[in-house]
């Protein structure tokens, strides 16, 4: 779109044809002599601004937007269909939309180009900043680091992400509701809201559950490496937990979920394996054998080696 023309908006603004009210949404109709046709839906909650874009252009085309409150809202923007690009010169940053993605992005300025493809449907959601704000917890990693962000006026912009099924269901519901009034209000803030947690989910809250995920996954690992090195080493569960900085439910339970069996059983196996090593390599006694990987009675570990292998020592000597 670095090819398209220039315009300013108040140049598009210019041409409104219609003006008016349907079922609820303010609609207004721009038919530029040049560009071609833009219809816009929007309706006011206060707190929150919905927008609807629909565009038949003849072609492509930047259009210059003067804004001086970006930093009071928090921006939802959504391209149901066709390709845009808000281009913010003071941060060097093009935050572009393909079809059927999304982005949420805060950021100070009074001024952007966005670059319209011939044809699109995008809707926009701005979030008064306090209130978005009053919607982050403190209680995750992703949502504080946003807060802070925000807070700061610090640019906010993860990226695009895809519009799923159910996104693309909740946007419909929005503009398509047979309801009217007040009651129409209600319903399209709780969409609106639905919609926003669905997108914080999906492109903040999932990857940190994901990371979370993968982190515990890499603990329990770092677990069993060490017992693998130290499982002839006397254990406990007091001690372990404490040496990976961590308290005996976690360990248990995380452990459990990650190999397949206790502690103590995953050490036992790693001990009696070391033990049928030892009697296919060596030449050392059933009972120096029990001994050493902690048995004090070789019926006992006889029985273990059985209930394990199948066989007792003996016969696995033999």
């Amino acid at each position: 779109m670095k090819l398209a023309p220039t315009i300013h908006f108040n140049e598009f603004d210019h041409y409104k044809t219609t003006a008016e009210e349907v079922n609820g949404f303010q609609t207004v109709e721009r038919m530029h002599p040049e560009f071609g046709s833009w219809q816009e839906k929007f309706m006011d909650l206060g707190h929150i601004k919905v927008y609807e874009h629909r565009a038949d252009l003849k072609q492509n085309v930047n259009v210059h937007f003067d804004n001086s409150g970006l930093e009071k809202y928090v921006h939802h923007c959504m391209s149901v269909e066709g390709e845009l690009a808000a281009n913010f010169r003071d941060y060097n940053l093009t935050a572009s939309l393909s079809p059927r993605s999304y982005h949420h992005l805060y950021l100070s300025g009074d001024e952007y180009h966005l670059g319209m493809g011939a044809q699109f449907l995008n809707v926009h959601i701005e979030v008064a900043r306090d209130y978005y704000l009053n919607l982050l917890g403190d209680s995750e990693a992703w949502s504080v680091k946003m807060r802070q962000q925000i807070l700061n006026n610090s640019l906010f912009y993860p990226g695009e992400f895809k519009l799923s099924l159910p996104m693309m269901q909740t946007i419909h519901s929005i503009f398509n509701s047979s309801m009217s009034g007040s009651l129409k209000k209600v319903l399209i803030e709780a969409k609106v809201l639905e919609l926003v947690a669905m997108q914080l989910y999906s492109s903040m809250g999932r990857d940190e559950i994901h990371k979370s995920t993968c982190q515990k996954k890499e603990l329990f690992f770092a677990i069993q490496h060490y017992l693998d090195d130290t499982f002839l080493e006397e254990h406990s569960l007091k001690n372990i937990a404490r040496h990976f900085g961590i308290n005996e439910f976690i360990l248990k339970k995380g452990f459990k979920e990650n190999a397949g069996t206790t502690v103590f059983d995953y050490i036992l196996s790693k001990r009696l394996e070391y033990s049928l090593q030892l009697l296919q390599s060596t030449d050392q006694t059933i009972t120096d054998i029990g001994f050493t990987i902690g048995y004090k009675y070789p019926n006992h570990f006889s029985s273990a080696f059985k209930k394990k292998f199948g066989i007792n020592p003996t016969e696995c000597r033999k």
